[in-house]
């Protein structure tokens, strides 16, 4: 089963996820780009690659992938 229908790249590292549902998340990343996980992603054409394919988020064709959970997490945690 998919969850992410699309997702778009936005300014100050947001991302705009369409979710399966019909609900729209944006996730604001720009907080974590510090981490270890996250930080490949300060790279802005890197971050403009990102896509789904319905269970994660992908970016650079899979150089990192993130899932829905782990999205969920940076929003309900900051």
């Amino acid at each position: 089963m998919s969850y992410i229908k699309a997702v778009l790249p936005l300014k100050d590292y947001r991302l705009l996820m369409e979710m399966e549902s019909g609900s729209v998340v944006v996730v604001d990343l720009s907080d974590k780009l510090k981490t270890m996980k996250y930080v490949e992603l300060t790279d802005q054409t890197l971050f403009k690659t990102v896509g789904t394919d319905g269970d994660y988020v992908i970016w650079g064709g899979g150089r990192l992938k993130l899932t829905v959970n782990e999205l969920m997490e940076v929003i309900l945690l900051g």
